[in-house]
C-alpha cells in the first residue's frame, strides 16, 4: 500500500521508524485513544491499546520488551505483542491495533476510539 492509501483507509502516521526506541514504549494519541508503540529488538514494530488488564488497571507504556512479549509493569504479567494476550498462568487480552511501515515511515490504524462518537 502507498501513504496515500494508507492514510484513505484510516491509518496514520505516528512517526519514522527511528522515532521509537528498542525495547521500550512510546506513548501515541490518536484523537482520544491511547496507543502504547513498542520496537522489538529485531525492528519489528507493535502498537496495543496503553490500558493493562491487570486487577491494578494502570498502563503498559512503561513496560519491557523481552522479544516477542511485553512485561506488564504493574502486575508483572507477560503480554504478547503480537495478539495482547496475556501468557499463562495469568489471563487477559488487550487491544492490538494494526501497523504498517512505508518507506521508513510508520503508520497506525485504524483506530476505532479515535473517531468522534455519535449521538443515538
Amino acid at each position: 500500500m502507498t501513504k496515500s492509501e494508507l492514510e484513505a483507509s484510516g491509518y496514520y502516521r505516528i512517526g519514522a521508524v527511528g522515532d521509537f526506541p528498542e525495547r521500550m514504549g512510546r506513548l501515541v494519541h490518536i484523537g482520544a485513544a491511547e496507543i502504547a508503540v513498542f520496537k522489538t529488538s529485531e525492528g519489528a514494530i507493535h502498537a496495543l491499546a496503553n490500558r493493562s488488564p491487570g486487577p491494578r488497571g494502570g498502563t503498559i507504556v512503561d513496560g519491557i520488551v523481552s522479544g516477542d512479549v511485553l512485561y506488564d509493569p504493574i502486575c508483572d504479567w507477560r503480554i504478547g505483542l503480537a495478539d495482547g494476550a496475556v501468557r499463562a498462568p495469568d489471563r487477559g487480552q488487550v487491544a492490538v491495533y494494526p501497523v504498517r511501515i512505508v518507506d521508513d515511515e510508520v503508520y497506525l490504524g485504524p483506530v476505532p476510539e479515535a473517531r468522534p462518537q455519535t449521538e443515538a
